[in-house]
């Protein structure tokens, strides 16, 4: 769930001065969870006080939440900042040092500020390419994301078509896979990075091939940085049919999918396609659907698609239209965006 957790003082700066803090005004007006460093008694004086810059914004808004208050559960994240990764999705806006957050945000990947510095424009970066067919790109997927890496620990891709496509007998899905992940994934961490791969067996290879394939994968992806990822392939048909990529703080799409490049020539565009880069606040002033919004949809019914595909390996094992790799030993699922 995509939540901001914030003092109480810094949520009534961001409602009073909209005009000085516009983008954060809408962030908390937007309908995000909002959980503040206060108790209940403190927290139900501020909403039924009239003067209270936290009864003003509420009342004049049509789309604020109402707060909850965690006070006990803040204090004990701010003594100790390591439990922030419980929250995944989480937004932490603290008392802290300035050091400290930004300590937290290279180590873990998580969107942890202190509140003497928040950024103004906090998660509102797009990016949009038109991938025009036989197109050459330099560098192939780094040169699509040229940009500074998102902050992020968690990767999901969902795609049903993702394993469907093959150069002379190369699989393009698997051969796209390693050079995204090398493109989008922080330079740095201290923590094992989660990336679950959901897609059909779709040329219903057997077990012993995808054992195979699945430890080239894992191969690959350990030489890319010095930090462990863990790669998961939760491989069943969904019922998600839009192809999607969430990671902690964006929403990425593609029109035909992420297997953009040929398996023989990764800098060479396979067929007219885009792709597209959202970060969750980025369209904050849509009367429609919010980009966060959208986030949360995604994780939430991928979430349910593979713990139920994970209770029936854990039955059945590994079968051609529904198998896992890379999950825990007992056959849950490993990615701390789908728990």
């Amino acid at each position: 769930m995509i939540t901001l957790y914030i003092e109480p003082n810094k949520i009534e700066e961001f409602a009073l001065f909209e005009e000085e803090m516009p983008h954060w005004n809408k962030i908390i007006k937007s309908g995000i969870h909002l959980c503040l460093n206060i108790s209940d008694e403190e927290l139900d004086a501020k909403i039924t006080d009239e003067l209270d810059p936290l009864y003003i914004a509420y009342n004049s808004s049509g789309t604020m939440k109402l707060p909850v208050a965690l006070g006990g559960y803040i204090e004990q994240v701010k003594k100790d900042l390591s439990q922030t990764i419980e929250k995944p999705n989480g937004i932490f806006v603290l008392d802290i040092d300035n050091d400290a957050a930004i300590d937290v945000q290279n180590k873990m990947g998580m969107a942890v500020f202190s509140s003497a510095n928040v950024p103004e424009d906090l998660f509102s970066k797009t990016f949009f390419i038109e991938l025009d067919k036989n197109a050459e790109i330099k560098d192939g997927w780094q040169g699509i994301i040229h940009f500074n890496k998102p902050l992020s620990n968690s990767l999901v891709i969902c795609d049903n078509y993702f394993f469907t496509n093959e150069d002379n007998g190369l699989n393009r899905g698997l051969s796209n896979l390693v050079p995204f992940i090398n493109a989008y994934l922080p330079d740095q961490l201290e923590i094992e990075y989660h990336i679950t791969v959901v897609a059909p067996n779709s040329k219903e290879k057997s077990n012993d091939w995808w054992i195979k394939e699945y430890g080239k994968l894992v191969l690959a992806i350990k030489q890319l940085r010095e930090y462990p990822i863990n790669i998961e392939l939760v491989l069943a048909k969904s019922e998600i049919h839009k192809r999607r990529i969430v990671s902690n703080y964006v929403v990425n799409k593609s029109d035909k999918g992420f297997d953009v490049f040929y398996s023989n020539n990764l800098e060479k565009v396979k067929e007219e396609n885009d792709f597209e880069y959202l970060e969750i606040f980025s369209n904050l002033d849509n009367s429609g659907t919010k980009h966060f919004q959208s986030a949360i949809k995604l994780i939430d019914q991928i979430s349910k698609h593979c713990n139920g595909i994970a209770g029936y390996v854990a039955v059945n094992k590994n079968q051609i239209d529904r198998s896992l790799f890379g999950c825990n030993g007992d056959k849950t699922i490993k990615n701390r965006l789908l728990n």
